[in-house]
């Protein structure tokens, strides 16, 4: 095979994962737009809450589920296999004739969506083994994902308005074929599956805990003594499966991963990150418009200059990373992230738009500049045999923290009788954590590069 085959084999088989990633971040948009019309037709308003929940829920207990299943029947196989059940799900959504059938759909979605996102990372490692070009492949799964969320509500109102609410579910048929035949066609594995013996008690001892831990925070603004116990039920089955798991030979995530301590230091770093950058995200539109009183367009309009810079800060991790260590640029990341919170913390009812414009700025530096070297370093941070399951581990993490802040701000919004007051308190919260993720930052030591 000539070397311009190979590349375009290459170019063809990260484009099949990018759409991927492209239909995972537009899914999280594109049907929000449309929740007003799924519940007036579908007549269920009181259960609208799980349309978001049950899908997040499904994608944040099964991510490292996947990974373990690419170990066994190989990640080309566990891919294509997540795409078919998230489209076969994603029709079945768009048939759905009442609430119950649609919530199932989309617990089948999620489940099918930690997948879809999650593997393409392992395979990212395997097409790329160069630290310098995989980040660069890495920066345009951000620009991919962050290009469908600008996309998505628009795509979505146009649907919605011209066409059906069921045609946002089924509009990731097309995007799944062509990614699971271009993959198909382009991609040969080169890591050979290892069959063995797959860690039932364990897998379900996680799911358990991880799933009384979303439910947990999510009944902070419900209750708080039924919070309590869900989280501290919870927190006792994680110790549980710590214990379990280092008894295993076979174990689902192995325990030589769980005392990584450089490693996991920077997953807690990316929880944080992740916790923060959904104050200003889901917040920052609703402070425009309720705060400063300006219209839908300008509140949407918060975030594009983080999402332009976002894409620019991953494009200049890559050339830092050739002379920067990666602390380094994690350091310049924290900070600016930092700076976006602490503009949101000290605005007040009449700070200039324009201010949260430039939190914004800030906020997508940070992001573009913090998570590749974070990303690409828990891969070459670990032995062969753990990249999979450190990728996904990762993955866990950043998705962890951004369910679990957007449950606790929501809980914070109704501490608040007034408006600003709540908005406040979170930016105050976003802040704290941003500062915590600089500190831990900044006193960690960088995982050893292992010789894979």
């Amino acid at each position: 095979m000539t070397t311009k085959n190979i590349l375009q084999r290459l170019v063809l088989t990260t484009i099949a994962l990018l759409l991927a990633n492209f239909m995972g971040g537009l899914d999280s948009t594109i049907v929000n737009t449309a929740l007003p019309e799924i519940t007036q037709a579908l007549d269920g308003i009181s259960l609208v809450g799980w349309i978001s929940s049950i899908f997040m829920l499904g994608t944040a207990t099964t991510t490292i589920l996947w990974s373990r299943l690419g170990e066994r029947i190989g990640n080309k196989r566990t891919f294509q296999l997540s795409l078919i059940v998230f489209m076969l799900s994603s029709m079945v959504a768009g048939l759905a004739p009442n609430m119950l059938w649609l919530i199932i759909a989309r617990a089948v979605m999620g489940i099918s969506t930690g997948g879809m996102v999650s593997v393409p990372f392992i395979i990212y490692a395997d097409l790329y083994p160069d630290a310098a070009r995989r980040a660069r492949a890495l920066g345009w799964v951000t620009a991919s994902f962050t290009l469908s969320t600008i996309i998505g509500p628009i795509l979505g109102g146009i649907m919605v308005d011209h066409l059906s609410w069921r045609w946002i579910f089924f509009i990731n048929l097309p995007f799944g074929i062509l990614s699971w035949l271009l993959l198909q066609i382009n991609y040969q594995e080169k890591r050979q599956a290892q069959p063995g013996k797959f860690d039932y008690p364990g897998t379900i001892i996680l799911v358990l805990g991880l799933t009384g831990l979303l439910f947990g925070f999510d009944a902070i603004r419900i209750s708080g003594l039924r919070s309590t116990i869900l989280l501290g039920g919870s927190v006792l089955i994680l110790i549980g499966f710590y214990w379990f798991e280092s008894h295993q030979t076979d174990a689902i995530v192995p325990i030589r991963l769980l005392k990584n301590g450089r490693v996991q230091i920077q997953n807690l770093i990316m929880f944080l990150l992740n916790g923060s950058f959904i104050a200003y995200s889901v917040y920052a539109p609703m402070w425009s418009q309720r705060i400063f009183k300006t219209n839908a367009i300008l509140g949407g309009a918060t975030q594009i200059a983080g999402s332009i810079l976002l894409v620019i800060g991953t494009q200049v991790t890559t050339r830092l990373m050739r002379t920067w260590s990666y602390k380094q640029i994690v350091l310049v990341g924290t900070t600016s992230m930092v700076l976006s919170c602490l503009i949101m913390f000290l605005a007040t009812r009449h700070a200039s738009y324009w201010l949260i414009f430039l939190a914004g700025a800030f906020e997508g530096t940070a992001i573009g500049l913090a998570f590749t070297p974070m990303q690409v370093s828990v891969q070459d941070g670990v032995s062969q045999d753990l990249i999979g399951i450190s990728t996904t581990f990762s993955l866990l993490f950043r998705t962890l923290g951004e369910a679990f802040m957007a449950a606790v701000f929501g809980a914070l919004l109704n501490l608040r009788s007034d408006l600003y007051l709540g908005l406040h308190l979170i930016m105050e919260v976003s802040f704290i954590l941003a500062l915590v993720a600089f500190c831990l930052n900044l006193f960690r030591k960088e995982p050893v590069k292992q010789t894979h």
